[in-house]
């Protein structure tokens, strides 16, 4: 997919790519805080690529754990380990204790969101800007109070089922919870994908591996990703942030003008092009 600019003299084909040039991103995003995400990061590390994990605070701070359908005894990361554990990745806000949200007042969701972004803030030392949201019920006075306490982004419980962007980062999709007789077909088509900043970003908790005994199947797609040169690892925020960026750009018959703070890449009739921030490309 292109943008067209005609001139008298011919036509300009401009596409959007992301960092360095890259066609496409990869995400994963995955809930909860879990034992499994030990062995979870591990994979990721191996193949040089990026995850987002949601957290819930309250639930670490009591060592929380559930029995799931399976009989896995589920258990949350103590908050010694999480630290460490997730350098390199995004920390997200999944609420404080992981309430069902619809039966709650407006108060009581900006303390969940509010208190859960401020416990991970002094947990991480640096600033929590996204937001998972717990379950699947969303509302517009949910979306509203993650707006209110500062988050940069809302991830919902939908899924976009394709590789185009979400079109609100407030009730932001991501791809597809990892189904997994579905992912190794989905993965195939998104090597094949010419979408327009096509993105490939997977939701679910990493417990579910081990109930599905699914890791092997994960492991390849992590693999074939990673030797994918179109394919650049990025988390969450850095997806959100870099197309904010992008939301700024001037396309003129003239000129792309980058008006944000951070370089901004296209593909110029066949050119990959770096645009710097605060800086003017000539097409003529």
């Amino acid at each position: 997919m292109y943008n067209v600019v005609y001139f008298k003299k011919g036509l300009c084909m401009i596409r959007k790519l992301y960092p360095y040039g890259k066609k496409k991103a990869f995400n994963v995003t995955y809930d909860d805080g879990v034992l499994q995400d030990i062995r979870f990061v591990e994979l990721l590390n191996k193949y040089g690529l990026k995850g987002t994990f949601n957290l819930n605070s309250g639930l670490m701070e009591r060592e929380f754990e559930w029995t799931h359908e399976s009989g896995l005894v589920v258990k949350r990361l103590k908050t010694d380990v999480v630290v460490d554990l997730y350098k390199g990745h995004e920390v997200a806000s999944h609420t404080l204790n992981h309430p069902y949200m619809e039966n709650l007042s407006k108060e009581e969701i900006l303390t969940e969101l509010s208190q859960d972004k401020a416990n991970l803030e002094k947990i991480f030392g640096k600033e929590i800007k996204g937001f998972a949201l717990p379950f699947h019920y969303y509302s517009e006075l949910i979306k509203t109070c993650v707006q209110e306490c500062g988050f940069s982004y809302g991830r919902i419980s939908e899924e976009t089922g394709s590789f185009s962007l979400p079109d609100d980062y407030y009730s932001w999709k991501a791809t597809f919870f990892h189904h997994f007789d579905k992912l190794e077909g989905l993965t195939k088509e998104f090597l094949k994908t010419d979408e327009e900043l096509g993105l490939f970003q997977i939701v679910g908790h990493s417990y579910d591996l081990d109930v599905a005994d699914r890791w092997g199947i994960m492991e390849d797609v992590f693999k074939v990703i990673s030797e994918n040169e179109d394919i650049l690892p990025m988390t969450t925020i850095e997806i959100v942030e870099y197309l904010k960026a992008m939301d700024k750009i001037e396309i003129t018959k003239e000129y792309i003008k980058n008006n944000s703070d951070v370089s901004l890449w296209f593909e110029i009739n066949g050119t990959v092009c770096e645009v710097k921030a605060c800086d003017k490309f000539n097409l003529i």
